[in-house]
């Protein structure tokens, strides 16, 4: 039955598609990559030669990043050579470098956009983010948008793994909560994340998948099973994006659904958006009682952060790029975006 199942990946990738419905799940006996991470970080904007330089020199076992960077307003995909240069450690081992991957916006300074849908979106586009301009809420359940992200050689999917990232870091997966979070809006969601990973994994056996938020899908036991992992933002503070602790009962529902993905073989990320050293220290032993590896990232997501060189305790310093406890993006919408900016995952429990 392998053998037939290879063959049927192997006819796949020359036609495009994926060998595997969205019932069947890819490569369940594989080792997850994912859970050897004892640390990890996430940069989003700023990817030049000098903080790809900063990424190589960082202590983590995983770093994700856009594919992408954006210099002086030119869309440039990162290199295989690049890439490979970030997974190599300073003591010489190897960290895991994984790519930012949108499936429920999408962005208009991505190669795909066409010019004509600024004057006219097609009916699949939805709406502009109020928080960062240029991100557009997609249908995601539409066949145009899904080809666009996976199905040839010039797909989303398929650029990300020739450029030879370690898998995929997929963001607004949450993006049903905007279509009334019904029931048939949560089954979509989860059939295209399987239907994606099954393809990125027709291409590359070896993929990591790592879906951001969303953890009401963990009660889907196939979304469970095309998954490594989790990586869930806010979950002790900033449910409001400001330094505030989240309520107790929405703290211990998101943790006991993380814990039943963990207890199911599943890496589980956090990243609190966090600057006074209390509540730093407070969040990570928080994230780690509960079995999870946390980060402390400054929200704008330009820099990484080094807790270790900044002294234990002490949070992220703001860069320009970031809000401000004063101006919370949530309730101050970002000034539209230099063209070398990149945005950040938006919320989904904001």
């Amino acid at each position: 039955m392998r053998r037939l199942l290879n063959g049927l990946a192997a006819l796949a990738a020359l036609a495009g598609v994926s060998a595997y419905s969205v019932n069947e799940v890819a490569a369940q006996d594989r080792p997850n990559g994912l859970l050897k991470a004892k640390s990890w970080a996430f940069q989003l904007k700023n990817l030049g030669p000098d903080q790809q330089a900063k990424i190589a020199a960082s202590p983590y076992d995983l770093v994700v990043i856009d594919s992408e960077q954006f210099p002086v307003g030119k869309e440039i995909p990162l290199t295989r050579e690049e890439v490979e240069r970030m997974k190599i450690k300073p003591d010489g081992s190897r960290r895991l470098v994984i790519a930012y991957f949108s499936v429920g916006e999408a962005e208009n300074y991505r190669y795909y956009w066409k010019p004509e849908w600024n004057r006219t979106k097609p009916s699949w586009v939805g709406k502009e983010n109020k928080q960062w301009g240029g991100n557009f809420l997609v249908k995601y359940w539409d066949p145009t948008w899904q080809n666009i992200i996976m199905g040839g050689p010039k797909s989303f999917a398929d650029q990300v793994i020739n450029s030879g990232f370690d898998g995929f870091y997929i963001d607004r997966v949450d993006a049903y909560y905007y279509y009334g979070d019904t029931t048939e809006k949560r089954v979509q969601m989860t059939d295209f994340i399987i239907k994606l990973a099954n393809y990125i994994r027709s291409k590359k056996s070896d993929a990591l998948i790592l879906a951001q938020n969303a953890e009401e899908l963990l009660d889907y036991p196939n979304y469970v099973k095309a998954i490594d992992g989790i990586a869930k933002e806010d979950l002790v503070y900033g449910i409001s994006h400001t330094e505030k602790i989240n309520p107790a009962g929405d703290i211990a529902h998101t943790s006991k659904l993380l814990t039943s993905a963990k207890n199911a073989g599943k890496a589980i990320f956090v990243i609190e958006y966090l600057t006074k050293p209390e509540f730093v220290a407070d969040a990570v032993k928080r994230v780690k009682d509960l079995g999870f590896v946390p980060y402390i990232g400054p929200r704008g997501l330009a820099e990484l952060y080094d807790g270790t060189a900044a002294g234990v305790g002490a949070g992220p310093r703001r860069g320009p790029l970031d809000p401000t406890p004063d101006a919370p993006s949530l309730k101050k919408p970002a000034k539209k975006k230099a063209a070398n900016q990149k945005a950040k995952p938006q919320k989904s429990n904001g």
